[in-house]
């Protein structure tokens, strides 16, 4: 057998065992797992492996879903204050919001490649100030320090061997654009996009549309309706609220690409799925 055949095996093997203690630590661990990676580290990253980590490459507490549709360049600035601090040893930090959050630093070649962010808790003497309704009753009160410290060390081993092995060597910017609106992806314009990598809009445009075979607005908004999914799951909040939290002005559109997407209406979703 191939070197390379070996290679692919063996990072096919550490994408599917990292996937699943990830969903493993959300589901059966009730911890909000996010991976945030340095822009070096996504851009070498091969295709396997971003489709892999990027469902967990953002915060989605119906908090911290609200924050961003108000100001992610906010959150944009926290994310790269905490990479510029990150080094061996994990922390707790509070963010602008009043989110409290556990952060593992990630170390390739001994080096910074991003941090893995327990969060969705709060702090009584930190309190947001975005909503503070939301804040009380979407976040929980205790961090459990214990847990993660001993739960998120063998996280931070499988992704370092899985970066390590699912590389490739060529930097993409469609890989630092996916990376980008997977977390923000609420209020973002194709300019923003386009000054995030320095190109014109009309390149930015024919790029992810020759990568994803679908145009931004489209890519976004089925985002957006996954951030809506979870708020009318999880909040008491009013369909109208939920759509413009989640970056819809128009209520009427959001609930008809609600029920394409996902075959019913948000109310009908809310009776079937509510928790």
């Amino acid at each position: 057998m191939s070197k390379n055949i070996k290679k692919v095996q063996n990072m096919k093997r550490l994408i599917k065992n990292t996937v699943l203690y990830l969903n493993y630590l959300r589901i059966n661990c009730g911890l909000e797992v996010s991976l945030h990676l340095s822009q070096v580290t996504f851009e070498t990253l091969s295709e396997e492996v971003i489709n892999a980590v990027i469902p967990f490459n953002c915060h989605t507490n119906p908090y911290c879903i609200k924050v961003k549709s108000v100001g992610y360049k906010k959150c944009l600035s926290e994310q790269q204050k905490i990479m510029s601090i990150c080094r061996e040893d994990s922390f707790c930090s509070n963010c602008h919001a009043g989110v409290y959050q556990y952060i593992y630093p990630l170390i390739k070649n001994f080096a910074n490649a991003g941090f893995i962010a327990v969060s969705g808790y709060k702090k009584r003497e930190c309190e947001g100030t975005l909503d503070a309704d939301l804040w009380e009753n979407a976040l929980q009160d205790t961090l459990p320090k214990a847990l993660c410290d001993a739960v998120i060390p063998p996280l931070a081993k499988m992704l370092e061997e899985l970066f390590s092995v699912g590389t490739t060597a060529n930097l993409t910017e469609y890989n630092r654009i996916v990376q980008f609106l997977n977390e923000y992806h609420t209020n973002v314009s194709l300019s923003d996009v386009a000054r995030l990598i320095n190109r014109s809009n009309s390149y930015v445009s024919h790029l992810f549309r020759s990568k994803s075979k679908m145009t931004l607005r489209a890519y976004c908004n089925g985002l957006k309706l996954q951030d809506a999914k979870k708020l009318i799951a999880e909040t008491d909040l009013s369909v109208t609220e939920i759509a413009l939290n989640v970056g819809f002005n128009d209520t009427s559109h959001f609930i008809a690409l609600f029920k394409e997407k996902f075959g019913v209406t948000p109310l009908s979703f809310r009776k079937k799925y509510s928790i």
